[in-house]
């Protein structure tokens, strides 16, 4: 799989140019159906979920024989779980978003294709997840000192400054063997000079996600109620409620970085396959010079 050269100028305009900018729900819908037609890439978030927990457990078994007093080594587990979590999730993460970027340029992906690129860009996948853990730490220190409303605030706006920032990361990881560095000025720039309607994806995804955990508070109940008629029965509806939620965060997810890819092979030039040209083109909303 080649990579891809850093986004191209905004294609010239089209039949579509000044139309309005569809809905959020547009993208992500015509992501799922682009995404659903390779059912073996749906495997890649839900396998990334199970091995994070399953290469996890040792770290918190550790964290549970340390004692509660010995803070520095606490500190140090949670840091190494955080980190272990990371390389997983973003190694999934990238072969997914290769998978997406094989089938968009013709390709055929597989799970194997798919996991051998995320593999031979390594150096990309660790170095991102080393970026995102440290970012998450700084910002966990941050409102730890400050504490109180001042320390929410600080670190909601990083969150939102984070997300916008490496918004593209994955996908141009994917497809270039860059460093995590590299990657985030390309994501930057990439959503600063044309992508602010990819925040209608975002925002769009939230909503999803926000529902999901309605859903996941009324199944919670269910499984109360249904506890105190029969343990078993709880315990059974329990299990369906949680991999159910599990799944649906994962597909999601998965959801998500396909529309991104999407987006990110549109703003390179690049044929996007399941998106109609109107669609992508008024997804795109070009950062307009004012000093004219």
């Amino acid at each position: 799989m080649s990579s891809l050269p850093p986004p191209a100028s905004p294609p010239p305009p089209g039949p579509s140019q000044g139309a309005p900018a569809p809905k959020g729900g547009t993208l992500v819908k015509s992501a799922w159906t682009a995404l659903r037609a390779d059912k073996e890439l749906l495997g890649l978030p839900i396998l990334g979920g199970i091995v994070s927990l399953v290469a996890v457990a040792p770290v918190l078994i550790l964290l549970a024989l340390v004692p509660s007093d010995a803070q520095f080594w606490n500190y140090v587990i949670f840091v190494l779980a955080a980190f272990i979590v990371a390389v997983i999730s973003t190694f999934f993460a990238v072969a997914l978003a290769a998978g997406a970027h094989d089938r968009m340029g013709g390709g055929q992906p597989t799970f194997k294709s798919c996991c051998a690129v995320a593999w031979s860009h390594k150096r990309g996948v660790i170095g991102w997840a080393l970026l995102s853990t440290t970012v998450g730490l700084v910002l966990n220190l941050i409102e730890d000192k400050m504490k109180g409303a001042g320390g929410a605030i600080v670190r909601l706006i990083g969150d939102m400054a984070w997300a916008v920032a490496s918004f593209f990361a994955i996908p141009i990881i994917a497809a270039n063997d860059v460093g995590p560095i590299e990657a985030l000025k390309l994501s930057t720039s990439t959503f600063k000079s044309r992508w602010g309607s990819a925040v209608r994806v975002q925002l769009r995804l939230g909503i999803y996600g926000i529902g999901l955990f309605v859903l996941a508070i009324v199944g919670f109940f269910v499984v109360a109620l249904a506890w105190n008629a029969s343990h078993m029965l709880g315990i059974a509806l329990g299990i369906v409620v949680i991999v159910g939620l599990m799944i649906g965060v994962l597909l999601l997810s998965a959801v998500g970085a396909y529309a991104r890819v999407a987006l990110y092979r549109y703003a390179s030039g690049l044929v996007t396959p399941g998106f109609t040209s109107v669609t992508m083109d008024t997804a795109i909303t070009p950062k307009v010079d004012t000093k004219r």
